[in-house]
Order: structure tokens, then C-alpha cells, then sequence
């Protein structure tokens, strides 16, 4: 959002800047700004260890198997972050090993193993600690 917000009044300093009488001395003022907004936009986004989703996987490049892309895709899901699973596959049927922290991780993880490419069938046998 804050780096929507910043594009959005770069753009808007560049069309006032722009639609009035521009002058070389407010070429120099709107090169200030971009570099401003550009270290602005740098310091808000987060580290590619932060990245979630799909960027990562495709900097390791996409597993092939529906084992792997179904791991892939719980390695990379925020809210099951530090969670370990075991995926193992036969043909398009997985199946999802470990220990969940809740409901709702094992809900999420049999979610994105059910819509995952490939995949025709989860078992799941995740567990969930009494508590």
C-alpha cells in the first residue's frame, strides 16, 4: 500500500510539475524526489527471505512432481511458516506428514495441497496437539 501511495505522488508531483511551466531548476527538484521515493520504496520492502509465494519458487525453480510443488507451495504460505511437513506421492494422490500447530494450519496445508497442480487426492495425516 505505501508503495502504491509513494508511486502515486511521484506521479502526481511529475503531472503538476509537468502541466505547469516547468523549469530545469524543478527538473532538479522532481530527480530529488524519485530518488527519495525510490529509497523510500527500497527500505519498505521486504527481504527476499521475507518474500512469501510464488517468487521464491521460482528463483529455486518449479519441482515437477506433484510432491515436490505441493511441498513447495507449504515451504512459502506465511501462515505455516516453521511448520515441517513430510510429502510423499503416488501418482497424483499426496500425502501430508507431521505435527500441526492448530485446526486451522492443518485446514490450510490439506487447502493448498487440494489446489495444487497435479494433485487428484490428499490423505491426511497431520496431527494436532491436544491442547
Amino acid at each position: 500500500m505505501r508503495q502504491m501511495a509513494a508511486a502515486l505522488i511521484l506521479l502526481a508531483l511529475f503531472v503538476v510539475l509537468v502541466g505547469s511551466r516547468f523549469s530545469p531548476a524543478d527538473g532538479d527538484k522532481l530527480a530529488a524526489v524519485s530518488r527519495l521515493t525510490a529509497a523510500k520504496l527500497r527500505d519498505a520492502l521486504p527481504t527476499d527471505a521475507a518474500l512469501a509465494g510464488p517468487v521464491g519458487a521460482f528463483r529455486r525453480g518449479l519441482p515437477d512432481d506433484p510432491a515436490g510443488r505441493v511441498k513447495a507451495r507449504l515451504e512459502t504460505d506465511r501462515r505455516l511458516a516453521g511448520v515441517p511437513f513430510t510429502v510423499s506421492a503416488e501418482g497424483e494422490k499426496v500425502t501430508l506428514r507431521g505435527v500441526v500447530p492448530d485446526a486451522a494450519a492443518r485446514r490450510r496445508a490439506v487447502s493448498l495441497a487440494e489446489n495444487t497442480v497435479g494433485v487428484a487426492e490428499v490423505v491426511d495425516e497431520l496431527a494436532v496437539p491436544a491442547g
